[in-house]
C-alpha cells in the first residue's frame, strides 16, 4: 500500500476565500490567452462562471485582479482587439500562491509514511 499527504490550499481574506488551485489557473489562463473568452474556453469552463469568480475574488479583496479593455469593430471596421491582463496584485498574488505551493508540497512529499509510522 502507498500512502501519501494530500494538501488544498487556500488564499483567505478576512475569513473568506478568495481562491486556491483553480482560481490560481484561471488567472495564469488569463494570463497567458490575454482574454477572459480564452482562458475560459481553454479551461473548459463558461465565461459567466469564469468572470463570477473573478468577481468574487474582487469584492473579496476590495481591488481588481484583471484589467479589460473593449475591442471589436464599428462600421464593419476594426478598431483594434480588445484583451485582459493581471493586475501588479493578481500578478503578486499568484506569484507568492505558488511559491507557498512549492514550498509545502516540497515538505509534504519529503514525508515517508512506513508500517503506520511517519518519518
Amino acid at each position: 500500500m502507498s500512502l501519501q499527504y494530500a494538501f488544498r490550499l487556500y488564499l483567505n481574506a478576512d475569513g473568506q476565500r478568495v481562491f486556491g488551485k483553480g482560481g490560481a489557473q484561471i488567472l495564469e489562463t488569463i494570463a497567458e490567452c490575454g482574454s477572459i473568452t480564452e482562458a475560459a474556453e481553454e479551461l473548459d469552463m463558461s465565461y459567466k462562471f469564469v468572470w463570477n469568480y473573478l468577481s468574487r475574488m474582487r469584492r473579496r479583496l476590495h481591488t481588481p485582479l484583471v484589467e479589460t479593455r473593449r475591442g471589436g469593430t464599428q462600421n464593419g471596421k476594426r478598431k483594434g482587439g480588445g484583451g485582459t491582463t493581471l493586475t501588479p496584485t493578481a500578478k503578486l498574488l499568484l506569484k507568492q500562491f505558488r511559491e507557498t505551493e512549492r514550498i509545502i508540497q516540497k515538505s509534504v512529499s519529503s514525508r515517508r509514511i512506513t508500517a503506520g509510522r511517519t518519518r
